[in-house]
C-alpha cells in the first residue's frame, strides 16, 4: 500500500513537471550562453564539500588514534580550507574552456548533476521500500 502511494506522488510530480516544461520547450528558444566563464553549480560544489568533509574527518579520526592525543578542532579549519583550495582549484581550470566550449562545458556539468541526483533519488526511494 505504501509502496503504491509513493508510486502515485512520484507519477503525479513527474506529469506535473512535464506539463510545466513543455510549454516552454515548445518555443524552441534556445537558452542564451554563458557569458561569464564556466563554474562548478552548487550541488556538485556541495558534493565536493561533503565528500572531502568525510576524509578529512575519518584521516584526522586515525591520526588522533595513531598520535594517541585529541586533534577533533583541527577538523572544521582543515575541512574549510581543503574544500575552498579545491573548489577554487576546479573553477580556476574551468575558467580555462574557451569561449566556443563554455556552453557544451556547462551541459556536461549540468548532466552530471542531474545523474548524480537520479541516483540519490533512487537511493532514497529504494530506502522507503520495506525490506
Amino acid at each position: 500500500m505504501k509502496r503504491n502511494k509513493i508510486v502515485s506522488v512520484l507519477l503525479i510530480v513527474s506529469v506535473f513537471a512535464f506539463a510545466v516544461a513543455t510549454p516552454t520547450l515548445a518555443q524552441g528558444e534556445q537558452p542564451p550562453a554563458p557569458t561569464s566563464p564556466v563554474e562548478l553549480p552548487m550541488p556538485l560544489q556541495a558534493l565536493i564539500a561533503a565528500g572531502i568533509g568525510f576524509l578529512v574527518t575519518a584521516g584526522l579520526k586515525s591520526l588522533s588514534t595513531l598520535l594517541k592525543s585529541d586533534i577533533s578542532g583541527w577538523g572544521s579549519v582543515i575541512t574549510g580550507g581543503l574544500t575552498t583550495s579545491v573548489i577554487f582549484f576546479l573553477n580556476a581550470l574551468l575558467s580555462a574552456v574557451p569561449e566556443p566550449a563554455q556552453p557544451s562545458v556547462a551541459v556536461g556539468l549540468t548532466l552530471l548533476v542531474t545523474i548524480l541526483s537520479a541516483f540519490g533519488l533512487a537511493r532514497t526511494v529504494k530506502g522507503f521500500q520495506p525490506k
